[in-house]
């Protein structure tokens, strides 16, 4: 199944497909969670906020073709 991930900030070199800005698509087997995901590229251990077709999602959520996975390091300000 074909998944679009996009990885923000620190996190964008991470990809291992080649290509250019933050989103790349991976053909995943049915069932990859996003945990999965998380550990086929070698994020690092560290907090992250994960959305889903726009929406908060879990690192246990299972993935379905055609969506879009975006992962983002925390964020802070002041």
């Amino acid at each position: 199944m074909i998944v679009d991930v996009a990885l923000f900030a620190s996190l964008s070199g991470f990809h291992t497909h080649e290509g250019q800005g933050h989103t790349r698509q991976y053909d995943l087997a049915s069932g990859t969670t996003i945990a999965d995901v998380i550990s086929l590229l070698g994020l690092p251990d560290q907090p992250r906020i994960v959305f889903v077709g726009g929406i908060h999602a879990e690192e246990t959520s299972e993935l379905h073709a055609g969506e879009r996975l975006a992962i983002f390091p925390p964020v802070a300000g002041g």
